[in-house]
């Protein structure tokens, strides 16, 4: 394995984590056969002829952390750990948030088969001290949950909708009395296709990600009224106006620490009804300028395509690295150069990264599978609003 794997600096000797360190140089000719699809991960494939290459491979599926570049070496550190603290159905699981205030982490189940016919009326809420999960319910209850952001001492959470009942929307939730309020449900009467995910500036703006995902997995019946889009909405007056659309899919959305740039992944390469994964479809990270006014995306800029199967979740640490679920695990990437420097990996197997929350040195990823916890992290993540 050796001859595809750079040594791991001696402060890493002694570490609770599987690491590996990718040699790119070693990797860039392989002796063949080989072959993998975009839905997996370089190390899931069992087509391989060389037989050191698939040892090699073989050891990288069952590690914690891999490194393609030494920058991530430095983010993650030599103490960081991966810990599956929760394991739930293999379904998609979404809207992580950290409550820093109460320590716990609010989540949700999304979509079919859970609930009933798929419609969740619940959320979850894991007390991060104890391990402890339950399920809640707002007052009145927020249906179908799909992206949360903490925010100022309240979760802002955007939901699909509720089949023929009610249109996507945002609500504000207290996560102590679980008290919740619409923000906001419609574009001037009309009604959203069904929101994925949100992000907030500093100032409490939102940009929300009006997608066909819910559609997609029958959870809205209506067909989405528009392509999917990126709202921009002024916190101050609710002003809102679409500022990106794609024929693919919206689906996550992070700003910079500077609030001058804003990464918004394209999705298309799922495709609904029927559900497949088209190698074909969209699977790209852009970025944009965003205006002194931050309601005008300029400049669009291909920033990344990812290793492996597609961005979901995405959230921007404080000193501006990009953290992505990326099936496999959490990719980490440079925002000045695009290349991805490294995976936190969720286990391979059927479990999957959909989505991700900071804390101070530590995450927690959600996904197909449960729950994983990933403290100890060198870089501090959680940004300063």
């Amino acid at each position: 394995m050796a001859a595809y794997l750079n040594s791991l600096p001696a402060a890493f000797n002694n570490s609770l984590a599987k690491w590996a360190y990718l040699s790119m140089t070693a990797f860039a000719v392989l002796p063949g056969p080989f072959n993998r699809t975009f839905t997996e991960a370089p190390w899931a494939t069992t087509d391989i002829g060389d037989e050191q290459l698939s040892k090699t491979l073989s050891y990288l599926n069952t590690t914690d952390f891999v490194a393609y570049d030494p920058k991530f070496l430095d983010i993650i550190g030599p103490n960081a750990t991966v810990d599956h603290v929760q394991q739930l159905a293999y379904q998609s699981h979404e809207s992580p948030c950290y409550i820093k205030d109460t320590n716990q982490l609010f989540f949700v189940e999304w979509g079919p088969p859970g609930g009933v016919d798929g419609i969740h009326s619940w959320q979850y809420m894991l007390d991060v001290a104890t391990n402890t999960l339950k399920k809640v319910t707002t007052k009145p209850p927020t249906y179908n949950a799909h992206g949360c952001v903490y925010y100022n001492q309240s979760m802002y959470v955007v939901t699909d909708g509720y089949g023929d009942k009610q249109t996507g929307q945002v609500v504000q939730i207290d996560p102590r009395t679980l008290e919740m309020e619409t923000v906001l449900n419609n574009f001037l009467v009309q009604p959203f296709a069904g929101f994925n995910d949100l992000e907030m500036d500093r100032d409490g703006n939102f940009w929300l990600t009006d997608s066909k995902s819910g559609w997609g997995r029958e959870i809205v019946d209506f067909t989405p009224p528009t392509s999917p889009s990126v709202y921009f909405v002024e916190r101050s007056t609710l002003r809102s106006k679409v500022v990106y659309t794609t024929d693919g899919n919206a689906n996550g959305v992070a700003i910079s620490p500077d609030g001058k740039t804003i990464y918004i992944p394209d999705t298309g390469v799922s495709e609904f009804r029927p559900s497949n994964k088209n190698p074909y479809g969209q699977r790209q990270l852009w970025a944009f300028d965003l205006s002194r006014s931050r309601s005008v995306l300029s400049n669009r800029r291909l920033l990344n395509n990812p290793v492996s199967y597609f961005y979901d979740g995405i959230r921007v640490s404080r000193n501006g690295w990009i953290f992505c679920g990326a099936g496999d695990g959490v990719d980490v990437i440079d925002p000045n150069t695009g290349f991805t420097l490294g995976t936190i990996r969720v286990g391979g197997g059927e479990n999957l990264a959909v989505s991700l929350a900071f804390g101070e040195h530590e995450l927690w990823i959600v996904g197909k599978g449960g729950v994983w916890h990933v403290k100890g992290i060198q870089d501090r993540l959680d940004r300063e609003w």
